[in-house]
């Protein structure tokens, strides 16, 4: 092929000029690329300056609840100590951490601010500091000054230039890979330093979460049972399912929360699974992995089903509480009932295919973990004179003596009232049974699938 001189010319210009914009392009995504780049750092920096000057003031706070008498200034300060930590676990957030993760900081916060929330709410009851709990305050306190005293440093690093926070994304795959626990990536080998030097977490005993009492507790419902072997618990686990032994296949034994036996139960692409406990041979959980379609099944029907169910397998005294129907499928909960008493840490819930109506699952690990003989008490105040103590934006529409879980896996007797708000909406308000005072509240959150409670 020939060119003429013009056209030569004109392709060496528009080259020159594809070059130029090229050029200009390269240029401007470095410029951009940079910019993001120190806006990153910029974000960075802030994030971990905010995480040490939270914890410099969870320390300070902490010192300060040690010193607190009386009950309300026990509340106030601990208040204050809960807002600290949940300010620094958001600047933990906000750190590109990943392979480096600030694993024992972030759970030193959450353990410490959940306590101190715990105990801001006792302390506004009126309840002053036991010795046991000066004592884990005094420990918190203790390892919150070793945590500020470790990132004041780095901070002090990092406002020096010594350490930047930018080498944390790029030294992620470096500490991961590394067999030198000491290896020198900057900034991100210096916190995983600080990590690895950290106190042992304190361990506290208290009505929540974190308590080292939830670790230890055992299965209620199976106190006393002997140990079944796999053979015993695969003949469970066929005559749950009505099915022969040899066609389940045995996947694994596991330790925790409950010692169980894992089976399964394949029929053509259906999968079923079952774990039967160690102690006793109980069924603690059922599940069906299957393809669910929609179909004519009503909520009714698939509660009358699940509560025969319940009733067929030995769950006595179980009454229904909420339900909620998704992707073709109903659960429904289902609550113990003791003399007139719902017992919600005994809870099952099931589930019903709305398709086919069968039973397609089962969940029984808080019955399992709580049912037992229980000597409840009267609630110790007039319940219908107690209703007159509501908000007055609610108007009661019934009420009922509940068991309710506290979130450190204890139980507290209450009186249930079950009020509407001024828009309609659904609320339960929980009475404790002994002082009468509000101990939970909870919202109904009620549509056409059904009901939850947040």
């Amino acid at each position: 092929m020939f060119y003429t001189k013009k056209t030569g010319r004109l392709i060496v210009i528009y080259s020159l000029a594809a070059v130029l914009v090229m050029g200009a392009f390269y240029v401007g995504a470095k410029r951009e690329n940079a910019a993001l780049s120190r806006a990153a750092a910029i974000g960075y920096d802030h994030a971990f300056t905010e995480l040490s000057t939270a914890v410099g003031e969870l320390d300070a706070t902490l010192q300060k609840a040690l010193c607190a008498a009386s009950p309300a200034m026990v509340s106030s300060v601990c208040a204050q100590g809960y807002a600290h930590c949940a300010a620094a676990s958001q600047a933990i957030a906000s750190l590109p951490y990943g392979a480096i993760e600030l694993e024992h900081t972030a759970a030193f916060l959450s353990k410490a601010g959940d306590y101190m929330f715990y105990l801001s709410r006792a302390a506004a009851k009126g309840e002053a500091l036991s010795d046991e709990e000066r004592e884990a305050l005094g420990s918190l306190s203790e390892s919150a000054g070793q945590v500020s005293g470790a990132l004041s440093d780095l901070t002090a690093r990092l406002i020096a230039g010594e350490i930047s926070t930018t080498e944390l994304e790029k030294a992620e795959s470096a500490i991961a890979d590394a067999e030198d626990s000491m290896v020198d990536t900057g900034f991100a080998g210096s916190v995983k330093t600080m990590e690895d030097e950290l106190p042992e977490l304190p361990t506290l005993i208290y009505d929540g979460p974190f308590s080292a009492h939830i670790e230890r507790a055992e299965p209620r419902l199976l106190k006393g049972l002997e140990d079944v072997g796999q053979e015993e618990a695969e003949k469970a686990a066929a005559e749950f399912l009505d099915v022969r032994a040899d066609a389940l296949t045995f996947l694994y034994a596991r330790e925790k929360p409950i010692p169980v036996f894992v089976f399964i139960c394949q029929d053509g692409n259906e999968v079923r699974t079952v774990e039967i406990s160690r102690a006793g041979g109980k069924v603690v959980y059922y599940g069906t992995a299957r393809e669910s379609g929609e179909g004519d099944v009503t909520p009714d029907e698939a509660l009358r089903t699940a509560a025969a169910f319940l009733r067929d397998h030995g769950f006595e005294g179980m009454t229904p509480t909420y339900h909620q129907a998704e992707a073709g499928e109903l659960t429904a909960s289902f609550a113990y009932e003791q003399d007139g008493v719902v017992c919600y840490p005994d809870l099952v819930k099931v589930t019903v295919a709305l398709d086919t109506g069968d039973v397609v699952g089962m969940e029984a690990k808080g019955y399992t973990m709580c049912h037992g003989p229980r000597e409840l008490k009267a609630i110790g105040f007039d319940t219908e004179k107690a209703a007159s103590a509501l908000s007055p934006t609610l108007t009661l529409r019934s009420h009922r003596p509940a068991l309710i879980p506290t979130e450190g896996k204890n139980e507290v007797l209450c009186e249930e009232y079950t009020c509407e708000t001024e828009d309609g909406r659904h609320v339960l308000v929980y009475l404790n049974g002994e002082t009468g005072q509000e101990e939970q509240i909870l919202l109904l959150l009620e549509s056409e699938s059904g009901t939850l409670t947040v």
